[in-house]
């Protein structure tokens, strides 16, 4: 026998303790989520997971997807072991409920080559691979529309097409029909089954609250409540299994009011329609031709039937039919729901507890070619993952073109203030900007030019985390093998990109416009501040990104050294003018010598050697912060998948 899922007592218990307070004591823990689970799902089948809402099916889910770590027990899939996520991503489609997992103002076309990039779809085949999975959801004619004009349940086709871009393996359907409109649901009943199941051969993993859902499309359904399996196999092995003594129902008739009283005394199970809400068992009584319809529970093998049948007919009454009513799926559900049975051994002996070295299910190599791990390290894909977000924000941000043209806009009007302060200024501010050539546009021009940079450094890398988390987006991009350090950074280089259009827009109009002084300006002396002060900032920012994933709010490093560096960097006047302690203060932070040594290079043409101190101030600095960042970045994804709150926010 081959699994595509195999879990081994696997379990999940969520701190309780939160924000600071989790550091400051032990660690606490919440009831278990997912309770030492054992399960085995077969390749090619369609698997439910069936249970009420905090049942611990979505947990289950986001832990075999990689995206929530266990606190317990492991488990294979596709063969690999879950530390192997990045395999695992490769080989997998998750589909959510959440319709927030694309990016609205892009075109479903659009969504799906974006995503198709970060699951390494090789580039020659992206176009081909987006029409296919189109054709298979049936959204090609749609295709070309903006997200946000979707209906939910085109969105819900759309997800699915996402998932299968990797040609995967194994499929996990979390709740896909949740909030989707009766038609449309059978519509999607059917692509499951007829394109997904038939066609494709995926092994689909669903879990849903839906009976009438399970009992439709799966092979197999296991029921979870509270975190623990209740029971596991088809619809037949769960009826038998539950050991419900059989249900019949005979339509009589000819039956007299004392009959019926001496029927009740004789057999109690037997009540008539005036305790109908009281008991399951009943005798209701028909309007036409005096016929009775008798439901009742067999509960002794076959002498109540037997003396049932007796009594109706020697007391003058006829039999018209007898049929066994078999037990529903409802009944089977609601026998595990209501009854809170909490016996480990019944959940470990359901299923054949192999040892994971006995699976010999041979993990294939993912469709998507990703069988080298070292791959997400290749240049070559990190480029592709660059480009790929550059074009996804281009694209967002060109859809709304007004708010592009302001900011086009803003950049030459905060140049038009700063000329005129600086006119008002005048000569007197010369004896403080001698270092600088005296004049204070260029001066200032520098400093809000630059100050960009240190903002985009600083906040880039926790907004877009945040924007991510907000916009349900981040989830959707975590579950492509590409890591989430990779996904962060290249969401920022949008903004940098920006940030180096608005410097360059400042520097020409201010010289050419308005008569900024820069001189020849040293290019090599400035590029190489340039980049030390990126990776200074980008460091600051990683950190502060790290804080935003654990905390959500309350992040001080962007407060911190936003505060300070506006105040003692000297973005709008030179340290010089400040009283001494606070100069002290000003040479503690990175900006007050990445600003220096900017202006020194663009208006005093400084060499290398001339600037030497300030370009050694932010070699430390890299140097400390940039293994610091990447440090506090590891345990906060690690902390987060912990906690399971890696896309909340």
């Amino acid at each position: 026998m081959t699994y595509a899922i195999e879990t081994f007592s696997i379990s999940k218990q969520f701190p309780k303790l939160s924000g600071w307070r989790k550091y400051a004591s032990r660690i606490q823990t919440n009831q278990p989520a997912v309770d030492e689970v054992n399960i085995q799902v077969k390749a090619g089948e369609l698997f439910g997971l069936l249970g009420p809402n905090g049942a611990g099916k979505t947990t289950l889910i986001k832990m075999l997807s990689t995206l929530i770590l266990p606190t317990s027990g492991s488990a294979l899939v596709n063969g690999f072991d879950l530390t192997q996520d990045e395999l695992i991503k490769a080989s997998i489609g998750l589909v959510t409920s959440d319709e927030r997992s694309f990016f609205w103002r892009l075109t479903g076309r659009q969504n799906l080559e974006f995503f198709a990039q970060l699951h390494a779809v090789p580039p020659h085949q992206i176009d081909d691979r987006v029409e296919e999975v189109l054709h298979h959801v049936a959204l090609l004619d749609e295709a070309d529309q903006r997200f946000l004009t979707f209906s939910t349940g085109m969105r819900q086709r759309l997800s699915i097409a996402r998932a299968l871009l990797t040609q995967p393996n194994l499929l996990f359907l979390d709740e896909p029909t949740k909030g989707v409109d009766p038609i449309a649901t059978q519509k999607f009943h059917k692509l499951i089954l007829n394109q997904l199941k038939s066609e494709l051969g995926v092994t689909i993993f669903l879990t849903t609250h839906n009976l009438e859902e399970a009992q439709t499309l799966c092979d197999r359904i296991a029921i979870m409540n509270t975190g623990q399996i209740r029971a596991c196999g088809t619809v037949a092995e769960l009826r038998d299994e539950l050991h419900v003594a059989p249900r019949y129902h005979i339509l009589t008739s000819g039956i007299s009011i004392e009959s019926k009283r001496k029927l009740t005394e004789k057999f109690p199970d037997l009540k008539f329609q005036s305790d109908l809400s009281l008991q399951t068992n009943t005798a209701i009584e028909s309007t036409e031709s005096n016929r009775v319809n008798l439901d009742f529970i067999e509960a002794s093998k076959g002498s109540t039937l037997n003396n049932l049948l007796h009594f109706i007919m020697n007391s003058g009454g006829y039999i018209w039919q007898i049929s066994q009513l078999s037990t529903t799926l409802e009944d089977i559900f609601s026998h595990h729901i209501e009854n809170q049975i909490s016996s480990r051994e019944k959940t470990s002996n359901t299923f054949v507890n192999a040892d994971p070295t006995e699976n010999n299910f041979r993990p294939k190599v993912p469709s998507s070619n990703w069988s080298d791990k070292n791959k997400i390290r290749s240049e070559t894909y990190l480029l592709r993952i660059a480009r790929a977000f550059l074009i996804r924000d281009f694209r967002i941000e060109t859809s709304y073109r007004f708010a592009f043209a302001l900011q086009l806009l803003n950049i030459l009007l905060s140049v038009g203030v700063f000329y005129f302060i600086s006119l008002l200024v005048g000569p007197s501010a010369a004896p403080y900007l001698s270092r600088y050539g005296g004049d204070y546009f260029s001066f200032v021009i520098i400093g809000i030019a630059f100050a960009g940079y240190f903002g985009v450094g600083l906040s880039s890398f926790s907004s877009k985390l945040r924007q991510s988390q907000v916009s349900g987006t981040l989830e959707a991009m975590l579950t492509s093998p590409t890591k989430l350090s990779a996904i962060i950074v290249s969401s920022s280089l949008w903004e940098y990109l920006m940030t180096t259009i608005r410097v360059l827009v400042y520097l020409v109009v201010g010289a050419l416009v308005m008569g900024a002084t820069f001189g020849q300006g040293n290019l090599i002396s400035a590029i190489i501040v340039l980049i030390l002060t990126i990776i200074t900032f980008s460091s600051l920012g990683i950190i502060s990104a790290s804080f935003v994933m654990v905390l959500k709010r309350g992040d001080p490093i962007a407060w911190l050294f936003n505060a300070v560096s506006t105040f003692l960097g000297g973005v709008y006047y030179p340290i010089t003018i400040l009283p001494e302690g606070l100069q002290w203060l000003a040479k503690l932070i990175p900006v007050t010598y990445a600003l220096d040594a900017m202006r020194l290079a663009l208006l005093q043409s400084a060499t290398l050697s001339e600037i030497f101190p300030q370009i050694l101030a932010l070699c430390v600095f890299s140097v400390i912060l940039l293994p610091s960042s990447l440090f506090a970045f590891r345990y906060a994804v690690q902390r987060a998948k912990i906690e399971g709150s890696l896309t909340h926010y």
